[in-house]
C-alpha cells in the first residue's frame, strides 16, 4: 500500500525540529485518510496510489509533488504570516472591543467560504467568532458589473472595468439583443484591465499557477522599489526572494516568473 510513497522524504523534519511529517512506515500506515491523500499515498476511492493512477482518482489534498520543500536547504515558507499579521490581531480587537467585523467575502472565492455561507449564511452570529459578510452571494462578476454600471472609482492596481469580448464570444462594437430592444438587460461578461484580484503585495502562494505576466513580473513594472526590495538578499538589506525563487524553479521544476 505504501510503496508508492518516498520514505526518505517521509522521514525528514523541519530546521525547528517539529515533526511535520511521519517518521516511520508504521507511522503512515495510521495516518489518517485525508494525511494519506496528502502523501500521495491513497486515491479517493481508498485505493493505493501508484504512477499510473489516474488524474481523476488522485485527491485534491494530494501534495506528493511539493515534497521537496522538506528537502534540505529548502526555505521555510507557510500560511502563517496570515495569521500574525491578520488574523490574530482582528481576533484580538475583537475581544477587547466587543466589536464584531463586517467583511465583502464572497462564497464564490474559496471553497470553505461556500460551506460557511450555505451553514451559517450571510449573518453567522452564532459563530465562535461572529461575523456577517452581507455579499456572500454575490459573484465577481455582480462586484463588477455594480462597478461599471455606477461608474464606481476603484484602486489604480486593478485599471479599468471593461468588457471582456472574447469570454462573451462577442466582437467589439457589435449589436446585443438589448441594443435591438429585445431584452432589458443583457449581462456582458467584464474583467479589469489590472490586476483581477489582489491582497498582501509580498505574497507568493500560488504564483506558480499563473499564466501569461506574473504577479512579481507586474510589481517590477508598478512598484520597482518593492520589486527591488523583496528580491535583494537578506545581506542587502532585502527579503531574498530572488533566490528563494530561483531555488524552488530549480528543485520543484517550476517556473515562476520574476
Amino acid at each position: 500500500m505504501i510503496s508508492y510513497a518516498d520514505e526518505e522524504s517521509l522521514a525528514k523534519s523541519t530546521r525547528g525540529r517539529q515533526i511535520t511529517n511521519t517518521e516511520s512506515l508504521e507511522v503512515l500506515e495510521n495516518m489518517p485518510r485525508r494525511s494519506k491523500m496528502l502523501f500521495g499515498v491513497l486515491t479517493t476511492d481508498n485505493k493505493t496510489m501508484t504512477e499510473n493512477t489516474p488524474s481523476k482518482d488522485r485527491s485534491r489534498y494530494n501534495c506528493k509533488r511539493y515534497m521537496f520543500f522538506l528537502d534540505e536547504g529548502a526555505p521555510e515558507i507557510s500560511h502563517m504570516c496570515c495569521n500574525v499579521m491578520k488574523k490574530s490581531p482582528v481576533h484580538t480587537y475583537a475581544r477587547k472591543t466587543g466589536r464584531k467585523p463586517i467583511t465583502a467575502q464572497l462564497a464564490c472565492e474559496s471553497r470553505l467560504r461556500s460551506q460557511q455561507w450555505l451553514r451559517n449564511g450571510c449573518n453567522g452570529f452564532d459563530m465562535k467568532n461572529p461575523i456577517s459578510n452581507p455579499m456572500a452571494f454575490w459573484t465577481e462578476q455582480d462586484v463588477l458589473l455594480y462597478i461599471y454600471e455606477n461608474h464606481l472609482p476603484i484602486a489604480s492596481v486593478y485599471g479599468d472595468v471593461v468588457i471582456d469580448y472574447e469570454a462573451s464570444g462577442r466582437i467589439e462594437n457589435q449589436l446585443t439583443w438589448e441594443d435591438l430592444g429585445l431584452f432589458e438587460l443583457e449581462k456582458p461578461v467584464l474583467k479589469t484591465t489590472g490586476c483581477n484580484r489582489t491582497g498582501c503585495v509580498f505574497c507568493g502562494f500560488g504564483c506558480h499557477l499563473e499564466k501569461g505576466q506574473g504577479r512579481f513580473e507586474r510589481l517590477k513594472e508598478t512598484h520597482p522599489q518593492l520589486y527591488e526590495y523583496i528580491m535583494k538578499s537578506w545581506e542587502e538589506g532585502g527579503l531574498n526572494y530572488k533566490e528563494v525563487i530561483d531555488w524552488i524553479n530549480e528543485h520543484g521544476n517550476l517556473n515562476i516568473k520574476y
